[in-house]
This record gives C-alpha cells, structure tokens and sequence, in this order.
C-alpha cells in the first residue's frame, strides 16, 4: 500500500507499507530509490492536479485498481501461502545480494546528492589518471614506431618520387621543344608565300 502525507514544503511524501519480502522493504529504503520514487509521485500528483478532467480520470483509475485488489486478494491469499516457502527462498538470495553490494559499495547508503559528488570525486582522483596514463603509454610507443616505419620506408620511397618527378621535368621539356619547333614550322611556310603575294600586288599597281 502506498501512503501519501503533506510535508512542511505542501509537498506530497511517500510512505510505502511493509511487504512481505525484507528485501523488498530494504531495496525502498535505499536513498537513491525513496528519492525515484518520492520524485515519481510528485510528477504523478502535479500531472493529477492540473485541471478537473485529469483529476477525474486518475481518481477513477485509482478507484478502479483498489477495488481489483480488493475483489482479488480471497483468491491471491491461498496462492501466496502455497508459494510462502518459495518466495523466502528467494527474499533470502536477494538479502544476501544486498549485503555484498552494501559492503562493497558502501556509497548506494548515501543521499543522491552526496553520492553524486563521491562518484565525481572517485572518478576524477581514480579513473581520470589511469586515462590518462594510458594516452601517454599509447602516445610513447605509437610514436616511436611510426617514426621507425617512415625511415625505413622514406629510403625506397625516396628515390622513386626522385625519378617520378624527373620523368616529368623531362616530358615537359620534350613537349615543350616540340611547340616551338611547330611553331617555327609554320612560320616558315608561311614567310615566301605572303612575300610572293606582296610581290604580285605591286607589279599589278
């Protein structure tokens, strides 16, 4: 069952009744998830309350639920009793699993704001230098071998662009010669025929 209570601050505070499980009630316990769902139920009631028609509609909806549970629980009773050894095996596995968790992470006891700002804290002081650390050991032996791979190549390399770029010079120069020499070609073709025609011009005058 679910209890709703008016705090200081006109806000609404969740108070979640026992369930038959421990581990249940110890896992609603925990700050970070009293905070989920203490934050969940805000929304909820803000969403609720924002005009007459909504209010209607949840109230009904809620009134619906509660009277399928009420109906259901003759029914529910014997099921949960023949399953009573079952679920305590159970609730005792998931007690044992919060216990190491709680042991180990010690911090999942803290409010969502101090936890924020211890798992800040861990990361910054514990898992930023080991980044860190780690670029520059990737960093000195990338590096190291990337410049031994180029000087063992530039030698064969070398040569090669060497020769390229003097076959190049070396066409250009060939097709550069062989212009002007088309070009002086055809000047000279073109001179005693234009000085015949001049000639002709001036004994006709």
């Amino acid at each position: 069952m679910v209890e709703l209570k008016m705090s200081e601050t006109n806000e609404k505070t969740v108070q979640l009744a026992p369930t038959c499980m421990v581990s249940v009630n110890r896992i609603v316990k925990l700050p970070v998830v009293e905070s989920s769902i203490q934050t969940a139920t805000n929304v909820y009631e803000k969403v609720k309350d924002l005009n007459g028609y909504t209010k209607w509609g949840f109230e009904t909806f809620e009134n619906t639920i509660q009277s399928v549970v009420e109906t259901g629980k003759p029914y529910a009773i014997p099921v949960v009793q023949k399953l009573d050894g079952p679920i305590k095996k159970v609730d005792s596995v998931l007690c044992t699993g919060l216990d190491y968790v709680e042991s180990k992470v010690p911090a999942v006891k803290l409010p969502p704001g101090e936890l924020y700002t211890c798992t800040k804290g861990y990361v910054h002081d514990n898992v930023t230098p080991k980044v860190e650390s780690a670029c520059k050991t990737v960093h000195s032996v990338v590096d190291p071998t990337v410049e031994a791979a180029y000087k063992i190549v530039e030698p064969v390399v070398q040569p090669a662009l060497d020769t390229a770029q003097a076959v190049k010079d070396k066409v250009e120069e060939f097709l550069h010669l062989e212009k002007n020499q088309t070009e002086a070609g055809n000047q000279a073709e073109a001179g005693p025929s234009s000085s015949a025609d001049s000639k002709s011009d001036t004994e006709s005058h």
